[in-house]
């Protein structure tokens, strides 16, 4: 593993898919922090070279680069939880699963361990502003990395007027991510963001000592009672662990929204839903 210290930029000539600091190769950049976030969450902090910002589109990810046990490549999607306002570094909050390939790699890496990313045209999604009145968000788990890279935009941005309604679901409330940070945005956002935060690992869940918010999973009478309805001035995001998608809209990997679905059967059609890469 090759380490270092400093954070190169690219080297010319190559090609980029966006103005975001990586080109559509692979390029290594220095693991420079990694901070507790919570009982199974960390924040992986990179280095980029001095006074830079990622730049990276709202909405898009970047691609990771890391081993399995094997030492054979392993790819995935990740969305910084930092805005394009931080200079210097950039931040991912990340799941370790005791399976997890990518984040066991990254759990295990050194300080100044070289990690290579890019950024692909395929990687770039629906685009702030959205050109929406309003936006209904779905989303679980991780999945809430894109959702809180484009609500910093929209509740933080002079004059943005789009009112949203983020639904999250958890396993449990110690499992939910960025709540302090989603609470701000909310009180910031002059009443345009409701954040709605569900809790459960199955549909009938029992109540929570201590718990005021929604029970169970997000499910079609929780989006019809707080999302907004089907019509071509709103737009509902969807990103969370593959299981999700194939209920509310059918693959990430298809842009199509797919029949019989959750979102589907409620009147949304293919240009009223985004699907994301966490």
């Amino acid at each position: 593993m090759t380490t270092s210290a400093v954070a190169m930029p690219p080297p010319e000539g190559l090609e980029y898919a966006s103005k975001c600091f990586f080109p559509t190769e692979w390029h290594g950049v220095p693991l420079t922090n990694v901070k507790q976030y919570n009982h199974d969450s960390k924040i992986f902090s990179f280095g980029l070279p001095e006074g830079r910002s990622l730049d990276l589109p709202v909405c898009a990810c970047l691609l990771l680069q890391g081993k399995d046990k094997e030492g054979n490549d392993a790819v995935r999607p990740y969305t910084p939880m930092s805005s394009n306002d931080v200079v210097g570094r950039f931040d991912l909050l990340v799941k370790v699963y005791e399976q997890g390939v990518i984040s066991q790699y990254l759990n295990n890496l050194a300080i100044g361990s070289l990690v290579p990313f890019k950024h692909i045209p395929f990687n770039i999604k629906a685009q702030y502003p959205f050109g929406k009145k309003t936006l209904t968000m779905i989303s679980g788990g991780t999945g809430i990395t894109p959702m809180f890279q484009a609500l910093q935009c929209l509740c933080l941005t002079p004059g943005d007027e789009t009112k949203i309604t983020l639904l999250y679901g958890n396993k449990s409330v110690d499992d939910i991510l960025l709540r302090a940070e989603l609470d701000d945005l909310a009180s910031k956002s002059n009443g345009r963001l409701n954040v709605v935060h569900v809790v459960g690992t199955r549909p009938d869940e029992p109540p929570i000592e201590g718990w005021d918010g929604e029970l169970g999973w997000v499910d079609a009478a929780k989006i019809e009672k707080y999302g907004y309805p089907p019509s071509d001035d709103t737009l509902v995001m969807v990103c969370g662990l593959p299981a999700m998608y194939d209920v509310f809209c059918g693959p990430r990997t298809e842009p199509e929204l797919k029949e019989g679905t959750v979102l589907h059967k409620l009147g949304y059609t293919t240009t009223m839903v985004a699907k994301f890469n966490s």
